[in-house]
């Protein structure tokens, strides 16, 4: 239960249960070890109602898990609902840990344990900053202002990657004494080279000598699936034998479909749907593109790299962490088709310096984005933290 001495007690609270979010909340649940911790998370089933499987997964495990409706977007009601939620359970549950993520559980949270006097240390990562997203001005004021706010009931800030801490910083979230940088990893059991890569073309149905481009993610907006759809259309005009596909679900999934069907893209664009065969599908690809206007620091791109396939990436924070120009792969500027169709054609028609810097990315995502390193550091900030506040 909360609170043993033995072990160092962690609640984890996210209402953003999908996509990276969702697959870091795992991770840390399920990869830190129960010797050492006793973990709780507190979680929305809203985003995803396929969730509820993971919920399984995770008491299987021996993780307390505690159900807190949230909602995305700000919902004075139901915001107060969940606040009040929160803070009853921090009233009657002692942790030594609070670690909350994502903008919305993020705020709820801090604050709940804040006025239930819980004696936690409060943990917040952001996973990309809600006023460094495709927001109005007075939307991004206000998400800057309350994250200064929270800040200040922050023990320690938790980023993805290196430039999520430099915005923290220099945006004067939390001074840098209190901002530590635990970079996403993935299992490299799972993602590696693949010895039968062509065969997912087959079993598609990809005309043999096409050059693939594809991307994996949620179809929502954050992703930049318009931008490569109108990038697709420059790239099929000088590249003809090129196909594209699109793995993953979302809200957009309609739009984009026609979308696709307005361009004249026909067969040359292919949307897959969500797959339980990601590792082989990035094998099978000639070029990974991920086109997002935002990002934390994404799974999906780690994974590509982890894989051995040439990437190109929207320059953005989260992705130039990871994409160094002429040595990692390839960028262009967000929002932007004519030059992501540039990048496109430049990355597939230069074979081997792509190739090449395909294989620089997976020597880096060895040495540093391993699943084990990520759960290993996550767990050193834990420790620290306890201990710094024991003197």
């Amino acid at each position: 239960m909360p609170g043993n001495t033995e072990r160092i007690s962690v609640c984890h609270v996210l209402e953003a249960t999908a996509g990276g979010t969702r697959q870091y909340l795992m991770d840390a649940c399920l990869g830190l070890p129960t010797d050492r911790f006793e973990q709780t998370a507190i979680v929305s089933t809203r985003r995803d109602e396929r969730f509820v499987a993971d919920i399984e997964a995770l008491r299987a495990a021996g993780v307390r898990v505690e159900v807190v409706e949230m909602v995305r977007e700000i919902d004075r009601r139901e915001d107060l609902r969940a606040f009040r939620e929160l803070r009853d359970h921090f009233r009657a549950n002692r942790y030594d840990i609070i670690h909350t993520h994502s903008s919305k559980a993020g705020m709820l949270g801090r604050l709940a344990a804040w006025r239930a006097h819980n004696p936690a240390a409060r943990v917040y990562s952001p996973h990309a900053f809600a006023f460094e997203m495709r927001v109005t001005p007075s939307r991004a004021f206000l998400y800057h202002w309350l994250e200064r706010l929270a800040g200040r009931i922050t023990d320690l800030l938790i980023c993805t990657c290196d430039s999520e801490r430099e915005i923290a910083v220099r945006r004067r979230i939390v001074p840098p004494s209190r901002a530590a940088v635990v970079r996403t990893g993935v299992d490299l059991r799972r993602f590696h080279p693949q010895p039968d890569a062509l065969r997912v073309r087959e079993e598609i149905g990809l005309p043999p000598r096409h050059r693939i481009v594809g991307t994996v993610g949620g179809l929502v907006e954050q992703k930049g699936h318009r931008d490569l759809l109108h990038a697709a259309a420059l790239v099929l005009a000088e590249l003809p034998h090129t196909t594209f596909v699109i793995a993953g679900s979302g809200d957009l999934e309609d739009e984009l479909r026609g979308g696709a069907e307005a361009l004249g893209l026909g067969r040359r664009v292919r949307f897959l749907g969500a797959r339980d065969d990601i590792p082989r599908l990035l094998a099978g690809l000639d070029l990974f593109v991920m086109p997002s206007l935002w990002e934390g620091m994404p799974y999906a791109l780690i994974e590509a790299m982890a894989v051995g396939v040439p990437v190109l990436g929207s320059a953005i924070p989260g992705i130039v962490d990871l994409i160094v120009p002429n040595r990692t792969g390839w960028l262009a500027p967000p929002a932007a088709p004519e030059e992501l169709a540039e990048g496109i054609v430049r990355a597939l028609r230069q074979e081997g310096q792509s190739a090449a810097m395909a294989q620089a990315a997976r020597d880096m995502v060895v040495r540093e984005h391993s699943r084990e390193r990520m759960l290993s550091s996550l767990a050193n900030c834990y420790e620290r933290l306890i201990e710094v506040r024991a003197q």
